[in-house]
């Protein structure tokens, strides 16, 4: 894979929009502080203003690890976005969580730093591994898989 065109950055919400097809509500990358054809570091503040953090939980708000697991893919993606991988007519989409481990709760006002390891790519399939730290604690770390998949 080589990349597009060079990116300057960091990357704002707005870059990260040109390159992955979510939106508010799921949009879970804010800026993409450094990447390479390998690897990848995001920031993201948790918004109080969620609205996940209604149900999740009223006088607790804490994010749900799906949503910890789906920002770490999100970066992944990103990854290969900017590296050109993904192809007109498809999209790169999750084909498998090998394993998740949650080591600490993130609340609103924390700010995610969101890393992801390309380990592995070949013929439309990857394999990642990725972490989320919060004050420089590790809060949750993911190996999962991608495919690129037709529209």
């Amino acid at each position: 894979m080589s990349r597009v065109t060079p990116q300057p950055f960091p990357l704002d919400r707005q870059a990260v929009m040109e390159i992955l097809p979510h939106r508010d509500p799921m949009l879970f990358i804010e800026r993409v502080i450094s990447a390479t054809e390998t690897q990848l570091h995001a920031q993201t503040l948790v918004s109080p203003d969620w609205p996940v953090f209604q149900g999740h939980f009223p006088g607790f708000p804490i994010m749900p690890g799906v949503l910890l697991i789906e920002t770490i893919a999100q970066a992944g993606s990103l990854i290969l976005g900017l590296n050109g991988a993904d192809e007109e007519g498809s999209f790169i989409g999750f084909s498998g969580v090998e394993q998740a481990k949650f080591r600490r709760a993130i609340k609103p006002g924390d700010v995610m730093e969101v890393h992801v390891d390309l380990m592995r790519a070949r013929r439309g399939f990857f394999k990642f591994e990725g972490r989320i730290e919060v004050d420089g604690a590790l809060a949750a770390e993911v190996k999962f898989a991608a495919a690129q998949m037709s529209l």
